[in-house]
C-alpha cells in the first residue's frame, strides 16, 4: 500500500464539510472485491457515515451516511 492509514484519515479530512465533524480511524476492509480505507466521520463522538480512500492512489472513492437534523 502506497496511502497509510494516517494518510487516508488526512486525505478523508479534507472531504469534510460539516461543522465540527471530523474523520475518525481508518479501517482496511475488502469493498466491493477491492482492498478499501474505511474512515469514519464523527459529529459529537458517534459515526454518522463514512468516507471511502483508495489505499494505492489517495483518491476519495466516495462514501455512505451524512449528517441528519431532526
Amino acid at each position: 500500500m502506497k496511502v497509510t492509514s494516517s494518510e487516508a484519515k488526512i486525505i478523508a479530512q479534507r472531504y469534510i464539510e460539516e461543522p465540527g465533524a471530523k474523520a475518525g480511524e481508518p479501517i482496511l476492509k475488502e469493498l466491493n472485491g477491492k482492498q478499501t480505507y474505511i474512515v469514519p466521520v464523527i459529529v459529537n463522538g458517534s459515526p454518522v457515515g463514512e468516507i471511502y480512500i483508495d489505499p494505492q492512489t489517495g483518491e476519495n472513492l466516495g462514501g455512505a451516511g451524512g449528517v441528519s437534523y431532526g
